[in-house]
């Protein structure tokens, strides 16, 4: 049988470079929290209401005002949902321009692919994903 060997690198250098192909697998990136800070910069680019943002990540109101009041990081699937939304925030910024006009988009319902969008759909993560997708369309030119 032939056996495999892979060339290191002394662990100073700067590159690393793989002998096979599994270097095209991403490894899984490890969520961190998502901070108050990150938030803040969030909320500044997709200008929703305090109990908006506390509906999108099916927390309370309250529990929302908590993190804020304790610089608490949102942490598990709240940093996740968080992260998809700052990608979809920046990929819509990209397209639109303006916040406002980003905002406006997101809360008219639209039948996309035969599915029926509006402002509850970045409730999951995968509304966020539809929507990411769409705006990809949208910059690419091929909207349907």
């Amino acid at each position: 049988m032939k056996k495999i060997s892979y060339d290191r690198l002394d662990d100073d250098a700067p590159l690393r470079i793989a002998a096979e192909p599994e270097v095209l697998y991403l490894a899984n990136r490890t969520i961190q929290g998502f901070s108050i800070g990150q938030f803040q910069q969030l909320s500044q680019s997709l200008s929703f209401t305090q109990l908006e943002w506390a509906d999108i990540l099916h927390i309370s109101d309250r529990t929302l005002q908590r993190y804020m009041k304790d610089n608490k990081p949102f942490e598990g699937l709240y940093a996740e949902h968080l992260y998809q939304l700052q990608n979809m925030a920046n990929l819509g910024l990209q397209v639109f321009t303006s916040p406002k006009a980003l905002e406006d988009w997101l809360r008219k319902p639209r039948m996309v692919l035969g599915e029926m969008q509006d402002f509850s759909t970045l409730k999951s993560f995968w509304g966020v994903k539809l929507i990411a997708n769409e705006l990809g369309r949208i910059e690419h030119g091929v909207y349907i």
